[in-house]
């Protein structure tokens, strides 16, 4: 049976599983019989407050993954703040800002191939439309989650990079008290050039791939998001009506800025009656169960044959220059994560990617799959609409290409049902490769097929309810 890394457990280690499994199966079936005998008990799992954290309450990480992962799957309510001042109304078309609302949870969008998955076309996002065309929106398939910490942490190293690239050639220029140009490039990835002035203005037009701050943003399928704490509080704002509480204090500090529609008061800006309703606390919990989730895997295939045309898949693979983007390996330089509150400047959560412990494991390769920079995907992928975050319509950011396998459908608005329909929709800079995938014969084009296949994530051990 195929297994990564070896044979499938038996025995012991197989028992061991199944009992981790029915013990979770056991525990959410719990949890449900406790929110009907004693309505809001559900809710009580997902609130952390972030005063708690920083006095070191829950210096157990495993606690605060667990908490997260409970959000993840925690269905919202009214009880919640679910919705605004209306009555929750669902919306497969979202209204601006204000979201569908389009789901109750995170993994009810969040299951093809697994917990904490892809989504399936039939739950697409219609974001920034006018809440009845759906020709009005921009069309969003849910990526799977799997592996964002190390995700996290590539960016905010390769922004750290360019950033200093930057600061190294204002001081440059002036010392020499004349124009200095710098390559950008980070971890091999090259975003173009800056020329600094000697009067420390930076001159961004020849920046490629990434916005004019240099900050990498790795999340988002325009890449718009560089934290995963923001993913957590974006995604609550536009799927479910939820505020969190740190955008709660920022309509304090502006109340004229429009986060849901004008409440009340800044403790409740979308007027439905309910404060606080996502705490920062549980915003940690939940980037802090991101962080730590599985890392999707290479699972080659166990048959001699397959496994023959799997390697050539793989050699041709970078003969036709898909890796000129999806770059195979990215190299993280420091393994510890630091998860940081943004509003009471308490001590972060230190992570360990790469094992147990606090202390950082040195470096390590990243399979990824992506160069986690933009690039122009051609008319054809293009959105309908300029979205809020300047990101021409043209332009995606390189999806990861690891766990695959387990992701269908795939590009960015869930159009393409198999691996090569995604790999023959492209466009724009990735019409070169696309052309030589499409000259292959069709044996070699199932090569690259049945390579790309192999990019999964490990097997696990579920009970089904």
């Amino acid at each position: 049976m195929p297994w990564p890394g070896g044979e499938a457990p038996s025995g012991p280690e197989l028992q061991a599983l199944v009992s981790a499994a029915v013990e979770l199966a056991d525990l959410e079936r719990a949890e449900e019989f406790l929110e009907a005998s004693e309505k809001g008990e559900d809710r009580e799992h997902v609130v952390v407050f972030q005063d708690d954290i920083d006095s070191g309450l829950y210096e157990d990480k495993e606690r605060l993954f667990l908490i997260g992962d409970a959000l993840f799957s925690h269905e919202f309510r009214r009880e919640d703040g679910y919705g605004d001042s209306e009555l929750p109304r669902l919306s497969r078309i979202h209204d601006g800002v204000r979201g569908g609302l389009d789901t109750f949870s995170c993994a009810g969008c969040h299951s093809v191939g697994g917990p904490d998955g892809a989504g399936a076309e039939t739950q697409n996002a219609f974001l920034a439309g006018d809440g009845d065309r759906a020709s009005s929106a921009n069309v969003r398939n849910p990526p799977a989650v799997l592996g964002l910490g190390f995700v996290q942490a590539l960016a905010a190293e390769m922004s750290y990079d360019l950033g200093a690239l930057r600061a190294q050639a204002i001081e440059d220029a002036a010392l020499r008290g004349a124009p200095v140009t710098v390559a950008l490039e980070s971890k091999g990835v090259g975003f173009g050039s800056l020329t600094a002035h000697p009067d420390g203005a930076v001159d961004g037009a020849a920046i490629e791939g990434v916005s004019e701050d240099l900050v990498v943003r790795p999340f988002g399928w325009k890449g718009t998001g560089a934290r995963l704490r923001r993913f957590v509080e974006d995604a609550a704002r536009v799927h479910f009506g939820v505020q969190s509480h740190v955008l709660a204090l920022a309509y304090k500090d502006d109340p004229d800025e429009d986060h849901l529609g004008p409440g009340p008061d800044w403790w409740d800006p979308d007027g439905d009656g309910y404060q606080r309703e996502l705490e920062e606390g549980s915003i940690t919990a939940a980037a802090v169960d991101l962080t730590l989730l599985e890392t999707p895997t290479v699972v080659p295939p166990y048959d001699p044959g397959l496994r023959d045309r799997w390697a050539s898949g793989s050699a041709r693979f970078d003969a036709i220059g898909c890796t000129g983007c999806h770059v195979r390996e990215l190299t993280l330089l420091y393994s510890t994560w630091e998860e940081a509150p943004d509003t009471t400047g308490g001590p972060p959560v230190r992570i360990n990617l790469l094992g147990e412990g606090d202390e950082p494991r040195g470096s390590g390769l990243v399979r990824l799959f992506s160069d986690l920079k933009r690039h122009d995907m051609g008319e054809e992928l293009a959105d309908p609409h300029d979205n809020e975050e300047g990101v021409p319509r043209r332009v995606f950011l390189t999806r990861p290409l690891w766990g695959l396998a387990e992701s269908p459908p795939y590009l960015h608005d869930g159009r393409a049902a198999t691996v090569p329909e995604a790999i023959l929709a492209h466009g724009g800079e990735a019409t070169a490769s696309r052309d030589a995938f499409a000259a292959l014969s069709p044996e070699e084009q199932a090569d690259v097929h049945i390579f790309l296949l192999s990019l999964s994530r490990a097997p696990k051990v579920r009970v089904a309810q």
